[in-house]
């Protein structure tokens, strides 16, 4: 396990309290923004794990939402659908642990990550290597109120100064997620819109992203 600072949480306390409504001004809001919210709005409307996966409709938004979110590009590339699709239905059991938590609302997070942990290990949605991302995202969109997104050039570089993956950093910024979010100093319910801001955890990605700054100016370049 490694301890992330106290420093970081409060400099993404002071972003979230004086700079995230800025973000839906930066930040890109073409492909990736609409398939983002059409993904959680079908999940929003689907009661049980099973009838959200196993529509070929809500997988396909899924499929989509990665690629919108660089996932098939700048050298990754995603699995065939229907590998894609085949690899999630095998995880369906151990998913269902986790469908319609809310990270406000767990008080034993160990018992959700070590479930977590399982499917990390299970899930496979890329040709190329590495995991981190391409899970961390695929899992936000399934379990948007309880995992966060995660990615190399945000996240790790904020958090750890490299791009280096590994299945011990997703688990420990979760934790460091919750901690945030059961921490005093929030008030989560008035930063929430129906934009970027949608859920807590996507919060928490959103301030990383500006604290760190990259990928708000490269959006701000690709206008």
């Amino acid at each position: 396990m490694v301890k992330i600072g106290l420093h970081k949480s409060d400099e993404i306390r002071d972003v979230i309290q004086n700079k995230l409504k800025s973000f839906n001004d930066v930040y890109r809001s073409g492909p990736d923004l609409y398939f983002y919210r059409r993904s959680l709005y079908l999940n929003g409307q689907t009661e049980k794990l099973r009838d959200f996966l196993e529509s070929d409709y809500n997988l396909e938004i899924l499929y989509a939402t990665l690629v919108s979110w660089d996932m098939n590009s700048r050298g990754a590339k995603m699995k065939y659908f229907n590998e894609f699709k085949g690899n999630i239905l095998s995880l369906e059991g151990q998913l269902e642990k986790l469908w319609k938590k809310r990270i406000e609302q767990i008080d034993n997070f160990e018992a959700i990550l070590h479930t977590v942990s399982d499917v990390y290990e299970g899930l496979h949605v890329m040709r190329t290597g590495g995991k981190l991302v391409s899970n961390s995202k695929l899992l936000h969109f399934i379990f948007p109120h309880l995992l966060m997104p995660m990615d190399r050039s945000n996240t790790l570089v904020y958090f750890y100064n490299h791009t280096n993956e590994s299945k011990a950093k997703y688990l420990d910024l979760l934790r460091w997620s919750y901690d945030m979010v059961k921490s005093d100093g929030v008030e989560w319910g008035k930063y929430l819109d129906d934009q970027w801001n949608s859920t807590i955890p996507k919060i928490l990605d959103n301030a990383i992203i500006l604290k760190h700054n990259k990928s708000v100016k490269r959006a701000q370049e690709d206008v």
